[in-house]
């Protein structure tokens, strides 16, 4: 389907009252941000103040995700809060802020594929644990970080040397700009094929990972009713927080998008973000008894001080 550049195109592609619209994502994004901030805090402080832990890959990785979701959430939650005061936001502003949170959302799935890898070693070969991913654990979120940048910084490139146009847009939605690109154009390209080659690479690991771990399972490997559970709630956080990375992609086509579908995609990406510090955090044993000691010794310090 084509369209002309123009505000007044990209203008009726809106369906909801901007004013309505904005509401509900600065209320939906201020609610999850807290939430996933009151659920991060905890178990970053017990991580933090343990080195013991960050030597484990698994809770380095974890870190790492914490702190990425909170900066992702952080940022999401001042651009609809300057939506909606603003009602709009010049293109430049949006395609740099939609690029820091698409990098986020990258370095997340990477470190997501990375935990799933690491958990399925652990239990797969847990004497080679060690000589297999221990050494590696800063390499790997180095690499994740590095990879996520340049991918995204890239993309930010093309977006602005490609989209030569300077106006208010009514919603900070990169794909809105789709009247402004051709099929063929660069920008359409990579993140056709950035989104069809890393998402399902990413996503088979995860699955691949869940798939041998209950097939292990199911031949006889010792396994607790809680580790079932705890894959099974990895799996279900992996696709709530899959949907916004396929929906917000060039693979489907820009006409398909709408504000209902944005407002749905939004808080599903945030139950899946949520879902996270409960998943891979608050199920460890090891991390919540450190939690206990935590709060046992701040009982016994606040009882000396009295």
């Amino acid at each position: 389907m084509d369209f002309d550049c123009n505000v007044t195109t990209l203008k009726s592609q809106t369906q909801i009252n901007s004013t309505v619209f904005h509401q509900v994502k600065m209320v939906s994004m201020c609610v999850s941000c807290t939430l996933n901030t009151v659920l991060s805090v905890p178990l970053l402080l017990v991580i933090v103040r343990s080195p013991s832990l960050l030597r484990h890959t698994r809770f380095l990785l974890l870190t790492h995700l914490l702190l990425c979701d909170n900066l992702q959430q952080l940022l999401w939650t001042i651009t609809a809060v300057l939506l909606r005061s603003r009602e709009g936001i010049p293109v430049t502003q949006c395609l740099i802020f939609c690029a820091i949170i698409q990098a986020c959302s990258l370095v997340d799935l990477f470190l997501s594929t990375a935990l799933a890898v690491d958990r399925f070693i652990a239990v797969r070969w847990p004497l080679r644990y060690e000589s297999l991913m221990g050494r590696r654990r800063k390499r790997t979120v180095a690499a994740i970080w590095t990879s996520a940048v340049v991918l995204i910084g890239v993309a930010l490139c093309i977006n602005l040397s490609t989209i030569q146009v300077d106006f208010t847009l009514p919603r900070c939605r990169p794909l809105i700009m789709s009247p402004c690109l051709s099929r063929t154009s660069a920008l359409v390209l990579y993140y056709t094929v950035g989104t069809a080659v890393l998402v399902p690479l990413c996503f088979l690991t995860i699955l691949g990972c869940f798939c041998l771990l209950c097939w292990d399972i199911h031949s006889g490997l010792p396994c607790t009713r809680r580790a079932c559970v705890t894959l099974s709630l990895q799996v279900a956080q992996a696709i709530l927080f899959s949907v916004p990375v396929v929906t917000n992609s060039y693979l489907i086509p820009g006409y398909l998008h709408s504000d209902a579908l944005d407002i749905a995609t939004t808080i599903t990406y945030n139950l899946g973000v949520s879902l996270i510090p409960l998943v891979y955090g608050y199920r460890s044993r090891e991390l919540q008894q450190r939690m206990l000691q935590a709060a046992h010794w701040n009982k016994v310090n606040n009882r000396s001080l009295s």
